[in-house]
């Protein structure tokens, strides 16, 4: 018979998307304290209440929650994100734009962008919008590198 021993679940949590978390939930703090009318002592009351702590700045993740669904039960709700998620496609044809003023295109026409990105990947397309996002990041690092060059040639 052979024993087996169990690691501990750990659980692994992108930095950067947490921060991002912590700073989009104690924006919906602040909104919902300007939205509900709270003064700066109505406010610390109610954290105080819910967390033990006087900032927002102070809360883990789960008072933030608990601030947030205090302030949910008073009638706040979070506006919608104005978040857009990035687009590769826009930033190809903004790259390309600003290396054809830099003067480091020979052609800056649309189509020559899509030759160059037939050139980099391998794969021709009919349209910037229908890169793979692996494909359309190699082109946006290889339009940067040109922009440094032609901007390091202007001066």
């Amino acid at each position: 018979m052979a024993i087996t021993t169990r690691r501990p679940f750990t659980t692994h949590i992108n930095a950067g998307a947490a921060a991002a978390q912590r700073k989009r939930e104690l924006g919906h703090i602040h909104q919902g304290k300007a939205a509900l009318g709270w003064s700066d002592d109505d406010y610390r009351y109610h954290l105080r209440n819910l967390t033990g702590k006087t900032s927002a700045a102070e809360l883990d993740a789960t008072g933030r929650a608990a601030v947030l669904a205090h302030m949910d039960t008073l009638g706040y709700t979070p506006k919608a994100s104005t978040f857009k998620p990035f687009d590769q496609a826009a930033k190809i044809k903004w790259l390309w734009r600003k290396i054809g003023e830099a003067g480091g295109l020979r052609d800056a026409t649309p189509a020559a962008l899509l030759v160059f990105i037939g050139r980099i990947t391998g794969k021709g397309v009919a349209d910037v919008k229908f890169l793979p996002v692996a494909d359309a990041s190699k082109v946006i690092e290889a339009l940067k590198s040109m922009l440094d060059r032609a901007k390091r040639a202007q001066g």
